[in-house]
């Protein structure tokens, strides 16, 4: 297992580098799809081949259906439930990743999102009271049009659970999405 480890981290490296290209670019000149769909349909939202995912685990789009199946019926019919569901399940999700030693330290959570099928992770920014952090092919979201919305609450809870747990209380804000036109989604944490 150590070796397989061992090179399912090299590839995670060689993606996120590829993938904070993309990112790089588009804070530079904004993002790569500006026109907004308003009303999104289901099939939007079963694009499920992300590319490092799918290299990896052939069943990666069943996870993606499931997953995808709820962000729409929920976007569709009750935004707002959405949003506090997705965001409590996340955080109970990254709190127990904490506490069982899934997640140790902020090292560990790239590998363990991968594990999960949550996403890359990409430590952009830490400080003492704020941190930057990207996720490349985000499951919530990832390929899904802009529809002019943040999605990602099950990721920043997932976030907000895990630093809640490593380093006190702390607010996450999603800045960038898949949703609003970025090709990555992108997150603020400030710690209280």
């Amino acid at each position: 297992m150590k070796i397989k480890l061992d090179a399912l981290e090299d590839i995670i490296s060689k993606t996120v580098y590829e993938w904070r290209e993309i990112y790089l670019k588009e804070i530079k000149y904004g993002p790569s799809r500006n026109q907004v769909i308003t009303k999104p349909r289901l099939d939007h939202f079963f694009i499920t081949e992300r590319p490092f995912f799918s290299s990896i685990d052939l069943e990666d789009s069943y996870y993606m259906t499931n997953l995808r199946a709820i962000e729409y019926a929920a976007l569709k019919y009750n935004l707002s439930s959405k949003i506090v569901i997705m965001r409590l399940s996340g955080y109970n999700l990254g709190k127990i990743m904490v506490k069982k030693g899934i997640v140790r330290s902020i090292d560990d959570i790239q590998i363990a999102l991968v594990l999960y099928k949550v996403g890359l992770v990409d430590v952009i920014k830490e400080s003492f009271n704020v941190m930057k952090i990207n996720i490349y092919e985000c499951i919530s979201c990832y390929n899904i049009p802009n529809v002019g919305k943040a999605m990602c609450d099950y990721e920043a809870g997932i976030l907000q659970g895990i630093l809640t747990e490593l380093y006190g209380s702390n607010t996450v804000k999603e800045k960038y999405c898949w949703g609003l036109g970025n090709s990555f989604c992108g997150f603020e944490v400030y710690f209280e």
